[in-house]
């Protein structure tokens, strides 16, 4: 019974210590559970005073075998057993405070202590808990109704950091989940964090503080938040009228699903009629080196473009928002090659959608890019072919008619160049197009309809999370099969294949000259006999340098054209072949789909 009555001592000392050092320098959290306990120690004292004073005041009357002072070591025993209680329960809360890292922590300690089955420890402990808990409440309130966070120690679950202004909706605010505390559950805590990020954004960055202050969280707040049942139905709903504003906002004062639209019909060439005039206006500069290109010559490179397409009634503000640059800012890797287009996002939707994001829409556009005008330049191509092929049809009827029938020697050697560099072009022409139709159709347009039906809110509520989430999906689907995701070997030999086309491209330019093609209708439509040469005699003349009215046509040069040709041609098909391999074994590609459309009929033997 001494122990028990010295325990006392021991522990009220121990709690007096804490609170000491709490007064001297502890945190909001643990300055408010020590209020609770200076009030439970005040009433402690108060029992030891009225002990003391029946020690030093007699009794009028003495109970049998009762001291004639009135007071024994039962009695006093007796007289401190719920406050023993309740100091060794303030000792013990103590003790798991110390251990444990402050701030919401605190309050789950508590907490332990609320889900006893003692009914005595559960009504303490949440007398302490109510009281310890009130700085937490104040912090929340704030939080979910204005969307501040005053938080001087650092105590809430919910941190402020200092991040670069691009990333002020992601990486403003963390949640420190170490500092959650127990009663508060893990989609809760979602929700409180979203709704008090959203109600800063809409202060900060969208200029709405009016809602926020007149028609926000704060005019629903009528009950006491620090009832757990109270505060989650308050939280569910202050989510969905704050999720419900910020996308309004977002999306009909900032055009946010406008400038997406936007994204995907110039930097993803949705829009055929300003794809097809870049095309053509790019065409136009492939004479100039790429050390020469400035950048107001791209910036009047898109505004013809524009101009002469339907995207010159375009909203303003998206029309601005498209650059024409390069890829690599060094000097010496520039090149039409590198040129894409760019969409700089202002504020506050450069906040949402995240840098990385706009970065892939980037490369994308600078792959799409680069694939049009490929398929442009060989529809170019196919075009002169198809002309020359007429006017050489012409040329030959004409002489048949004259009954001149003489036929150069070299002449054989570069019709046969002539006539494959013809084929290949088509075939180069249908590969491409079944790749851009395949991404523009199977890939940009099926990952849209997923994008539009995920963020329609027909599978439930959506926020800014989530439509990024899902915009960020959407983004990566096309970004994987294009520039990335469909495997290294597709990426590697697609790269060659342009390579490849572009050679080709420069080959059979060299081969229908404009100087040639001159020259040789020039001579079609002449009509003297002492100097008359056969279109393919003036051409092949042309070529090899040879000298008017050489009787030896020049079959060197027309031998070297015809192997050049056919050496690109066949590179080309091995080409093909090996991405056609890598695609039927890859059965992870979005892409692997893309071997049926391009080798629909086995011409190729190696996609087999």
């Amino acid at each position: 019974m001494v122990s028990l009555l010295s325990e006392l001592g021991g522990l009220t000392r121990d709690i007096q210590n804490y609170i000491r050092d709490v007064d001297r320098e502890g945190r909001l959290f643990e300055q408010s559970f020590c209020t609770e306990l200076k009030a439970e120690m005040s009433d402690y004292y108060k029992l030891v005073s009225d002990i003391e004073g029946r020690l030093f005041k007699a009794p009028r009357s003495l109970w049998p075998g009762e001291s004639q002072l009135g007071v024994t070591l039962r009695r006093m025993y007796c007289w401190t057993t719920e406050a023993r209680q309740k100091l060794r329960l303030m000792a013990t809360a103590i003790v798991k405070v110390q251990e444990g890292k402050g701030g919401g922590d605190v309050l789950s300690t508590i907490s332990t202590l609320v889900d006893d089955g003692d009914p005595f420890i559960q009504a303490f402990a949440q007398q302490l808990l109510k009281t310890a808990s009130a700085p937490f409440n104040h912090i929340l309130v704030s939080w979910i109704t204005d969307g501040e966070l005053v938080d001087p120690y650092k105590e809430f679950f919910i941190r402020e950091r200092e991040g670069r202004r691009d990333m002020f909706w992601s990486e403003k605010y963390t949640v420190a989940s170490d500092m959650i505390p127990v009663h508060i559950n893990g989609e809760m805590t979602r929700k409180i964090f979203q709704i008090g990020r959203s109600l800063n954004f809409l202060r900060v960055a969208c200029d709405d503080a009016q809602w926020v202050a007149e028609g926000g969280p704060r005019t629903q707040l009528t009950g006491d938040i620090s009832d757990p049942r109270t505060l989650e139905t308050f939280v569910y709903r202050s989510s969905s009228m704050v999720n419900e504003r910020l996308m309004s906002v977002l999306r009909d004062k900032f055009g946010l699903v406008s400038h997406i639209e936007a994204i995907r019909r110039y930097l993803l060439f949705e829009q055929g009629d300003f794809a097809l005039a870049l095309m053509e206006v790019l065409e136009n500069q492939m004479d100039r080196s790429g050390q020469n290109i400035m950048a107001h010559d791209l910036s009047a490179v898109l505004s013809s473009a524009v101009r002469s397409s339907n995207a010159q009634y375009e909203d303003p503000d998206r029309l601005s928002a498209i650059v024409l640059t390069f890829r690599e800012e060094n000097a010496q890797l520039r090149g039409w090659d590198e040129v894409a287009l760019k969409y700089n996002l202002s504020a506050p939707l450069s906040y949402v959608i995240p840098r990385s994001t706009m970065r892939q829409y980037f490369e994308v556009s600078h792959f799409l890019l680069r694939l049009k005008r490929v398929e442009h330049s060989l529809h170019t191509i196919w075009r002169q072919q198809m002309t020359e092929a007429r006017a050489q049809l012409r040329a030959e009827e004409l002489q048949r008619r004259k009954g001149d029938t003489k036929t150069a020697e070299g002449q054989g050697p570069l019709r046969r160049a002539m006539r494959q560099s013809a084929i290949a072009c088509s075939e180069m022409i249908q590969f491409f197009h079944q790749v851009q139709r395949y991404i523009a159709l199977n890939v940009i347009e099926g990952a849209w309809g997923e994008f539009i039906e995920s963020t329609s809110g027909r599978s439930g509520e959506i926020d800014i999370d989530k439509w990024n989430e899902s915009h960020t999906k959407y983004v990566n689907i096309i970004h994987n099969v294009v520039c990335g995701g469909s495997g290294p070997g597709f990426q590697r030999n697609l790269a060659g294949i342009f390579n490849t086309a572009l050679q080709f491209i420069a080959v059979v330019r060299e081969l229908y000259s404009e100087q040639a093609l001159g020259l040789r209708r020039s001579d079609s439509r002449s009509s003297t006999k002492e100097n008359h040469e056969t279109l393919s005699e003036r051409f092949q003349r042309i070529m090899g340098g040879s000298k008017p009215g050489s009787s030896t046509p020049p079959a060197d040069s027309a031998a070297k054209q015809a192997e050049r040709v056919n050496t690109i041609v066949l590179r080309f098909k091995d080409q093909v072949k090996d991405i056609m391999r890598v695609l039927s074994h890859n059965t992870t590609s979005d892409l692997q789909f893309l071997v049926v459309t391009v080798d629909f009929n086995g011409a190729y033997a190696g996609s087999n």
